[in-house]
């Protein structure tokens, strides 16, 4: 009997017997190398909730931790604060926005940020340029949706002050800076604001005079159409997929290839993240998938275009067939490795888009 051969009757037996680690140990082997393929990589997650703080109604979810970030060997994640999280729990959260933002920054900057687990990043110098196993991950400071600004300009500045160095403009509801891409069916609907709204306007011109990245994930097209009009530098966006339905009304939260263009012509970034889903024609099931995924963005707007945000600690309804955590990243790399992808591509995919976005914004 062979190694192959070997390999793949252990896989078989512990699959029979339910042990899933010594499966997954068994398919990282049978790729001919037991080296990691996550090493050497500077990996950047620009959209994730690591341990983040939990009000009523929310139950964690573990994908993304400080734990796992340093024992892969993570670069830097986003940290993101939910900036509507009164309005998501139907006002029963006690004070506003700005203040329960506040308290979710605070989570992170006085935990793991105080202890030394992870790194403020202020600058792109903050961000380890050899990461290895065992090193301090980067913590970047993000609120995803712009309500906690309440429509004033001059609280990016406080905010900046405080270390946030990305902001979501819009998340779940239409605010006082622009358009979502829906409403959730269970809340009260806000009137849209046909796009990009004046304050918004201030907002992304503050940002970016002070060094901060302007993320358009989850704004709806007309908004996302408008931001690519006033900004100066490049935008990310942070977390989704290419929506692949005939009907584009249909696409919800999914990017149409008009859109993403749209965030490649100003230098930026599209990221995708873990959501396993089949919607129409939109299939995005296993690992495999995924890489043909990025293939067909990279064929479409550019690989220096196309970028990683998992999402994670974020609650997605289901993931790629396989993934637990972050760790599982080195199963992407591998179905990339597999669909052709050089290795300066993978690494431009796992967080080099990303930095060079970061550095162009934050300096």
């Amino acid at each position: 009997m062979n190694r192959r051969q070997f390999l793949k009757a252990l896989g078989a037996s512990t699959l029979a017997l339910g042990f899933p680690d010594t499966l997954a140990w068994a398919d990282t082997a049978s790729a001919g190398s037991r080296k990691n393929p996550l090493e050497g990589l500077r990996i950047i997650d620009a959209h994730a909730h690591p341990e983040r703080y939990l009000s009523e109604g929310q139950r964690p979810e573990n994908s993304s931790t400080v734990k796992f970030m340093t024992e892969m060997g993570m670069a830097a994640s986003v940290f993101a604060a939910v900036g509507d999280r009164v309005y998501l729990s139907g006002n029963r959260l006690p004070g506003t926005e700005y203040q329960n933002t506040m308290t979710q920054l605070d989570h992170w900057k006085n935990g793991v940020v105080k202890d030394g687990k992870a790194k403020l990043v202020r600058n792109v110098s903050d961000i380890p340029q050899d990461p290895a196993p065992g090193g301090v991950p980067g913590c970047i400071l993000t609120i995803e949706g712009g309500d906690a600004l309440a429509g004033h300009p001059d609280r990016v500045d406080e905010f900046y002050r405080h270390g946030v160095r990305m902001i979501t403009l819009v998340h779940f509801s239409h605010n006082e800076l622009g358009d979502c891409m829906q409403n959730p069916g269970s809340l009260e609907s806000r009137p849209r604001n046909n796009g990009l709204t004046a304050a918004g306007c201030r907002v992304v011109e503050r940002m970016q005079e002070l060094g901060m990245v302007v993320d358009v994930a989850h704004a709806d097209s007309l908004t996302l159409e408008q931001i690519g009009e006033v900004t100066r530098r490049p935008v990310v966006d942070s977390h989704g997929n290419p929506c692949s339905l005939a009907d584009t009304r249909q696409c919800g939260r999914f990017r149409t290839w008009k859109d993403m263009e749209v965030v490649a012509k100003t230098g930026g970034v599209v990221c995708t993240w873990t959501w396993g889903m089949t919607r129409g024609k939109t299939r995005r099931e296993t690992f495999r998938d995924w890489a043909r995924e990025i293939m067909e963005m990279k064929k479409r707007i550019g690989m220096e275009h196309v970028g990683l945000g998992t999402d994670g600690g974020g609650g997605i309804p289901r993931f790629i067939q396989g993934y637990r955590d972050i760790r599982d990243l080195s199963r992407l790399v591998k179905a990339m490795q597999e669909a052709g992808f050089t290795r300066e591509e993978i690494a431009a995919y796992m967080g080099g888009n990303t930095y060079r976005v970061l550095e162009a914004c934050i300096g």
